[in-house]
């Protein structure tokens, strides 16, 4: 009877502590460690049974003065105390790690770059081109995940980082690494307009030299002949 209570309910009442200070099961902390502020805590055993132990200022009682039957699955427990505070337990049996699905990228690509993919490796690098974003695209590992991108435009001179997060769970980093264009800067100032402009300077030069010697022969031969009249 009391089984069949515990599968149908699964609702347990604390009238016996006015505000509880902590909660253990079986002598256990739950995850996280129980805080008066987080109402949803998670337990993992591999016992049929457990006992709930709730502790108050001034005492500690065992909540329902008994042991609990688990299921094979997820059971779930409300603790709620006398100033109507509730707390939800997890209590999970039998739970292995690789029961839940592992979420990643199976494969990731860039148009226009080789990255050399690996789900296992989580950072890479690229020299960017002259795009003003890249095209990513990817495969996940469980469809029912999802992938949030951020960094990828608006890029600087320098370094860029690219975070592409899945899950919440595992982040993949891309470094985009962007360089000064030196044969850009060379089309903006072409070498031929510079060379045309030097030709121009010397030009000048040999004039302004040609017609000051021009000029001081004359004024030799001017003087020289106004020295023979005197």
């Amino acid at each position: 009877m009391k089984k069949i209570i515990f599968f149908i309910c699964l609702f347990i009442c604390i009238w016996n502590v006015k505000a509880i200070e902590n909660i253990k099961i079986d002598n256990n902390d739950l995850i996280p460690k129980f805080n008066k502020q987080t109402h949803v805590y998670n337990y993992f055993t591999n016992n049929d049974e457990i006992t709930i132990y709730a502790k108050g200022k001034d005492k500690e009682i065992i909540v329902n003065d008994g042991k609990y039957l688990l299921n094979n699955d997820e059971n779930k427990i409300i603790i709620t105390s006398s100033n109507n505070e509730k707390y939800i337990i997890n209590v999970f049996k039998n739970y292995k790690s690789n029961n839940k699905k592992e979420v990643y990228l199976e494969d990731l690509t860039i148009e226009g770059y080789d990255i050399e993919f690996n789900k296992d490796c989580y950072l890479y690098s690229i020299n960017l081109h002259d795009e003003e974003n890249l095209n990513i695209d990817y495969e996940l590992s469980n469809l029912d995940a999802y992938v949030s991108v951020s960094g990828n435009g608006n890029f600087n001179s320098t370094d860029n980082i690219i975070k592409i997060n899945v899950n919440n769970e595992k982040e993949y980093i891309i470094h985009a690494y962007k360089s000064i264009n030196v044969s850009k800067i060379s089309e903006e100032v072409p070498i031929k307009e510079m060379s045309t402009t030097k030709k121009e300077i010397i030009k000048i030069m040999i004039i302004t030299i040609s017609c000051s010697l021009i000029f001081l022969f004359y004024y030799s031969l001017f003087i020289n002949k106004n020295y023979f009249y005197i």
